[in-house]
Order: C-alpha cells, then structure tokens, then sequence
C-alpha cells in the first residue's frame, strides 16, 4: 500500500513537472484579449481559463510556469514583457507593437501564437482600446486586426493651425 502511494506521488510530480512543457491550447483557454494602444506600443489584457489540474498546480506554485505560455500567445512580435499575471488574467507589454508614419500610429495585423505554434481556434472576443478611449470589438479573430491611431501631438499641432486659420 506504502508502496501504491509512494508511486502515486511520483506520477503525479512528474505530470506537474512535465505541464509546462505541454502545448498551450492543451489546459489554457484564452478568452477575451483587450489590446491598449499606447503611441507606437501596445498592452495586452488577456482573461483565460485553465483546466482544473492546472489552476491546483499554479494555485500551489504560482504562475511562473505560465509566463512562457502568456509570451508565446504573442510570439510574433520581437519585443515582449509580462507585466502581471495571475489565475485568471495577464496583461502584457509589447515595445513597437505598431510604427509611427505622418502623425499616425500603424499597427498591422499580426496572428496570435508563434511561428512553431500559431493559434488556430479563434479568441472569441478581440477589442482594441485607442488612447482616446474609443473601443473597437472583433469576434472569431486569430491574429490582431489592422488599426491605426491618430498622434496626440499631431493632433493638438492640427487643431492649433485651424484655429490659425480662422483668425487670419
């Protein structure tokens, strides 16, 4: 019986030993991913759900065994730093997410996953977030959509030669 449980125990450290190196679409479910446009860069808000042996792991040991699953889902960007995680949620910071071109901020689409592993089953729902709080929502989508944001200063600099005009 000692016996028994001595190898249960083994079997079940193994399994958590080996669960970060399982495929990711194995025992996490990305949900909902909000992208925040900060000029050239962007922040990802992503809410997941994780099967049930996952959640008690990471529930003991933390969610340092989902930090490469989280980088990964955005693997096609050069530039990726996770800010936070937790049992639910993450958000993550990508450096030159999008590229500054006459007073916009260009982002082009860009598939979710990696080059080894792309996402292929869609995220069910996708919102961008521009800087002036404006929400666009996408359904079904497997990369981020093609978004663009108007500068700030070009904006403001737009505004202040208009008024210019009128008075002269």
């Amino acid at each position: 019986m000692r016996l028994a449980s001595g190898m249960l125990i083994i079997l079940a450290l193994a399994w958590f030993i080996c669960l970060p190196s399982a495929l990711a679409s194995d025992y996490i479910q990305i949900d909902e991913v909000s992208m925040h446009l900060e000029e050239e860069n962007a922040s990802f808000d992503l809410k997941y759900s994780l099967d049930t042996f996952t959640r008690i792991y990471v529930m003991i040991l933390g969610c340092r065994s989902l930090e490469s699953e989280l980088m990964s889902f955005l693997g096609f960007y050069d530039h990726v730093e996770l800010i936070k995680a937790n049992i639910s949620e993450a958000t993550l910071y990508v450096s030159g997410a999008g590229k500054y071109n006459s007073g916009y901020y260009l982002f082009d689409a860009t598939p979710f996953g990696n080059k080894d592993e792309p996402v292929m089953d869609g995220i069910p729902r996708f919102s961008v977030v521009y800087p002036e709080g404006r929400i666009r929502t996408f359904y079904n989508v497997t990369a981020t959509q093609n978004v663009f944001s108007e500068d700030d200063e070009a904006i403001s600099s737009s505004d202040h030669s208009r008024v210019k005009q009128r008075r002269g």
